[in-house]
């Protein structure tokens, strides 16, 4: 079955939403540098998490929203941004729509870490106009455990869990022999160098640095689809306990 809303026809769709299904998948991400891995990994993970929990969870997957809010790597070759107020605005009425076609509920899955706040009113906007419930994950923080569990280590931007995820979702997309004179940055409180003086981040010394084992990668991959499915099953019971399907 086409789990893709862009790939189906209206009649598929009303014979589909809400009879049958009653949650859309929405992958969001932003254009950014990411080390050795393509620029637009906080959009490719999103979806390809969406494609694996989709048939899982019977669950249809909106078009994705590519473009978000890039900060201190802006500056590099390929970095895109739109403003703060642009993307909640449009992440909000995205949603809203998605309610207002029959889903009760919208995960949206994020890949991005300057979306925490817009996506937070978003969800509640939403709510107040349409009683419909959201769910906003951050994948990388969510499952940080999983990436204790898997690698022994905590992750990073462009570090060894996005790594991981791209190359699950396609190696094509990961090239390692650009990374040989790529120097990680080690984040630190209390400190604020703009723009960020590598596109790969860690945020514990010594760890988090990509690693290029597609066999551990897709083990990884694997464990987070797990784990989130787990996770969002368990919210979507409880929300029907209270509110309704």
């Amino acid at each position: 079955m086409e789990r893709k809303i862009s790939q189906i026809t209206y009649q598929d769709f009303s014979s589909l939403v809400p009879s049958q299904i009653k949650s859309a998948l929405l992958p969001i991400g932003t254009m950014e540098a990411h080390g050795c891995t393509n620029i637009g990994t906080d959009i490719t993970i999103p979806e390809y998490i969406s494609s694996r929990l989709a048939e899982k969870m019977n669950m249809l997957i909106a078009p994705a929203i590519p473009y978000g809010v890039t900060k201190t790597l802006l500056p590099y070759p390929g970095s895109m941004t739109v403003s703060a107020e642009t993307f909640e605005s449009y992440a909000t009425e995205t949603i809203i729509s998605l309610f207002r076609n029959g889903f009760s509920n919208v995960i949206v899955i994020n890949g991005h870490g300057g979306h925490y706040e817009p996506l937070q009113n978003a969800a509640k906007n939403a709510w107040m106009q349409t009683k419909g419930k959201t769910l906003i994950i951050h994948w990388w923080e969510l499952c940080a455990p999983v990436t204790q569990k898997i690698y022994n280590q905590v992750g990073g931007h462009a570090g060894l869990d996005e790594t991981a995820m791209v190359i699950a979702s396609n190696p094509e997309l990961v090239k390692p022999e650009q990374c040989e004179k790529l120097r990680a940055y080690l984040v630190r409180k209390g400190s604020y160098p703009y723009p960020n003086p590598a596109p790969i981040l860690i945020y514990k010394d010594g760890e988090g640095e990509p690693i290029f084992d597609a066999q551990k990668a897709q083990k990884y991959a694997d464990a987070v689809i797990e784990f989130l499915e787990n996770y969002i099953g368990d919210i979507l019971k409880k929300w029907a306990m209270h509110f309704g399907d």
